[in-house]
């Protein structure tokens, strides 16, 4: 039996990166509140804090280039 895997867009995951981030939400608060996949609210918050500080992050950018 396989599992499909959800897929959600850029925005969704910056806002929910944002809640942990900017917000002081905790991880388990977010995930518990949006029904979302502990393993990937911390890969897109990890992106997030990647591209705030400069870096490119691994995966799709959440936020536009700067410009």
């Amino acid at each position: 039996m396989t599992t499909e895997r959800k897929e959600y867009e850029a925005e969704f995951k910056l806002e929910v990166a944002r809640m942990v981030v900017d917000q002081g939400l905790s991880i388990t608060q977010v995930v518990t509140d949006m029904g979302i996949g502990r393993t990937a609210v911390e890969r897109w918050v990890r992106q997030y804090r990647a591209e705030q500080a400069g870096h490119a992050g691994i995966g799709k950018p959440l936020t536009a280039p700067a410009s």
